[in-house]
């Protein structure tokens, strides 16, 4: 089985080599890694030329994270999908222990794994508290920590590109409504990292707002139609 890993880039200078490093270096490494450029204005392209053939780099105007992802993927030739973050990193057997779950049960569609959360050490000392996660290392239904057959990818639909920051949370909704067949490995497949740009954790408001509006989503496919 052939694995495809896609990551979308914006402004990412400071951490996407060490991603895209972690990525290849796996112990069974993957057979692509496409990496999506989306409008930065920072240092990033001149980091994707680094790695030259040993990655394929998209550029797009910026778009959004979903937009970028679905780019990759709409390049992507692997059986098998991943990926990671532009700031985080896959520990060095992700792919092979996901591979081994995949391949001892032909029935699962999707493999995860346990992800652990650590403050970058670029992060300033007095911001340094403010980051620090209530829990380490939790189980991953994250994007990140995710192999897919790209049957399942292509049979549960394309990310919503109307959700920038919680479309994966929207498009696992679907999946597990539709009843993806999907388990976890016991063990930290990425380490993901805690600093001042995420998201997630500085604009909490329009990402709870956002999140919302996923949910919402969701609900309203289960109901049956007038």
């Amino acid at each position: 089985m052939q694995v495809s890993v896609v990551i979308a880039a914006y402004n990412a200078e400071a951490y996407l080599a060490e991603a895209i490093e972690s990525v290849l270096g796996q112990t069974v490494p993957p057979a692509e890694v496409v990496v999506i450029d989306d409008g930065s204005t920072d240092g990033t392209r001149a980091i994707l030329d680094h790695f030259g053939q040993r990655i394929v780099a998209l550029n797009q105007a910026n778009s959004g994270q979903a937009v970028a992802v679905n780019k990759g993927l709409a390049t992507a030739r692997g059986d098998l999908i991943g990926f990671c973050d532009a700031d985080d990193l896959w520990t060095p057997r992700k792919l092979e222990m996901q591979l081994a779950l995949l391949e001892s049960n032909g029935g699962l569609e999707a493999a995860f794994g346990k992800v652990e959360q650590f403050v970058s050490p670029d992060v300033p000392q007095d911001q340094r508290e403010r980051l620090q996660p209530a829990v380490t290392t939790l189980p991953g239904e994250l994007k990140q920590c995710m192999l897919i057959r790209r049957s399942a990818l292509d049979r549960f639909g394309p990310f919503d590109e109307t959700l920038p920051a919680t479309f994966f949370i929207a498009w696992l909704g679907r999946a597990k409504q539709n009843g993806i067949r999907m388990a976890h490995v016991d063990d930290v497949v990425v380490r993901r990292r805690l600093h001042l740009g995420n998201g997630g954790r500085v604009n909490t408001e329009a990402q709870n707002l956002e999140t919302l509006m996923a949910l919402r989503k969701a609900i309203k496919a289960r109901r049956p139609p007038d």
